[in-house]
């Protein structure tokens, strides 16, 4: 007996992760494809160069791109961050866990970090602050990259 194994397709993809209740439309499945293929956090103006790149026949306003981006991260479909060296947003796919990243100072690439070092914090300060709720938390690091730092 065979077995055959196929990639899943983005229709399949997109099903499985569209969230409830948000409209599908051809700008927003373009900008869900771009971001589910991206292995970093893309900024409004990365998505909007990669989507003109790749559909030259229509091109895509900017406004478009962000309101869209605005609706997935309402719909809880994407996270949105601001690294204290960017002076715009990055904008990912939520995978179900949160990550952190390591950043280049010279190059600006951004490496995510295997795990999070922030968790052991949380209880402390849950113990030490009553009463306080934590929601959230951002930890970014800078250095150079080992390209950047072999040019120093």
């Amino acid at each position: 007996m065979s077995c055959k194994i196929h990639a899943e397709s983005y229709d399949e993809i997109i099903e499985r992760n569209w969230p409830e209740g948000v409209k599908k439309t051809k700008q927003r499945i373009d900008i869900f494809k771009i971001l589910y293929g991206s292995h970093e956090p893309l900024s409004a103006a990365d998505i909007y160069t990669k989507l003109n790149n790749e559909h030259l026949s229509e091109m895509y306003a900017f406004s478009t791109i962000y309101r869209n981006l605005i609706a997935f991260e309402k719909a809880g479909v994407i996270s949105k961050t601001v690294l204290a060296t960017e002076e715009t947003a990055l904008y990912e796919l939520k995978s179900g866990k949160h990550r952190h990243y390591v950043v280049c100072l010279k190059c600006h690439k951004k490496m995510p970090i295997a795990v999070c070092p922030l968790h052991e914090i949380e209880h402390e300060i849950e113990h030490s602050v009553p009463g306080f709720e934590i929601t959230g938390h951002n930890l970014e690091i800078y250095g150079y990259c080992e390209n950047c730092s072999k040019e120093k």
